[in-house]
């Protein structure tokens, strides 16, 4: 992977509703980074994407996430299904995976971390707080100094 540090690492992004896909894209815009974000519609379509099947086979039109960013709440597979296939995943353990969600709960917050996110953010009202993260997360996992 030495010689993709050029190409921006690819963004995934899970998101079951269909009005704030369209705001994690127009916010997306906002920050003007250049990596490519993908978003799904659910956790199993992320795992699908992840393990390269159906569709996803071809890894030069889907390549591998420098990131992921998983939603709570999603049909099929929740986020912390996702997380608990990921622990299973010995390819997956470096990709820096982050919970994003409108759950503010305690507990919510504890299990994602226990099951391997390496953060968590409430999704904000604001739209510049939401570019805000955005723009902190590809500092911290894809500026290449990925803590």
């Amino acid at each position: 992977m030495e010689g993709m540090k050029d190409t921006p690492g690819l963004i995934l992004a899970t998101e079951d509703e269909e009005s704030d896909r369209l705001i994690m894209e127009l916010v997306y815009e906002r920050t003007g980074l250049p990596n490519r974000l993908v978003i799904l519609s659910d956790g199993q379509e992320a795992v699908n994407y992840l393990q390269g099947n159906g569709i996803y086979h071809d890894r030069t039109l889907h390549p591998l996430p420098a990131l992921l960013l998983l939603d709570l709440k999603m049909p099929r597979m929740n986020g912390f299904d996702v997380l608990a296939w990921l622990a299973t995943q010995p390819q997956f353990k470096d990709l820096p995976t982050v919970m994003f969600s409108a759950s503010a709960y305690d507990q919510d917050i504890r299990k994602a971390r226990e099951l391997g996110a390496r953060d968590y953010f409430v999704k904000p009202l604001e739209i510049q707080q939401f570019v805000q993260i955005l723009c902190d997360l590809h500092a911290r996992w894809l500026a290449g100094g990925a803590a």
